[in-house]
């Protein structure tokens, strides 16, 4: 069978630019939240050499992950396909089904659009915790020209604490995130990859 009809067939699901974005800022989040816990409190478990390792690696993802959500958030909004990831009064209403489905209350699978409304409560708390994450980090980054925000947080102290747990959060969000992704079956894991269902 020929290759473009194969494809005509298929269910498109995420663009090659949502999906270029997605392997940006997926390792970036995951190296961020890593290095961060590493350069917190340093230990071997995590992998790194050294605090000047572990600095690098968080500056490099840190850098990449702005890039990567700043053009996400745009794309988003270019292209209005945030409309099937933020949620609505619909994805409240479905909440109680989704959860007796979750909690082995219910047998039978419901049946959503696109995301589940788990997932686009994770999605939602990834929209509001990381430009936190990002303007604290930057804030611990530029401390010198960035004195505003350290006062604001009434200190550099609390500002680390902040910006850790922020990291805690989305470390939360990731975990939750990939549940989701291994639970709902192999054709949608792979298309992240290839874009098709």
């Amino acid at each position: 069978m020929d290759l473009t009809l194969k494809l005509k067939r298929k269910k498109p699901r995420h663009s090659l630019v949502a999906r270029v974005l997605h392997w940006l800022y997926a390792p970036s989040v995951l190296t961020c939240i890593w290095s961060g816990f590493y350069i917190n409190r340093p230990a071997k478990i995590y992998g790194f050499r050294n605090m000047n390792s572990a600095q690098k690696a968080h500056f490099i993802a840190q850098f990449t992950l702005i890039f990567a959500f700043l053009a996400r958030v745009y794309y988003a909004f270019q292209k209005k396909n945030y409309k099937e990831i933020l949620p609505n009064r619909q994805t409240i209403q479905n909440l109680p089904r989704f959860v007796r489905y979750e909690l082995f209350l219910n047998s039978k699978k419901p049946q959503f659009p696109k995301y589940n409304p788990g997932q686009k409560l994770l999605f939602t708390g990834f929209v509001l915790l990381l430009p936190l994450q990002i303007l604290t980090g930057l804030a611990l980054y530029f401390q010198d020209s960035w004195q505003k925000t350290t006062k604001i947080a009434k200190g550099l102290n609390y500002l680390r604490q902040l910006h850790f747990l922020v990291a805690l959060g989305n470390a939360i969000l990731v975990a939750g995130h990939l549940y989701f992704v291994f639970t709902q079956g192999f054709k949608t894991l792979k298309s992240i990859f290839t874009g098709y269902k």
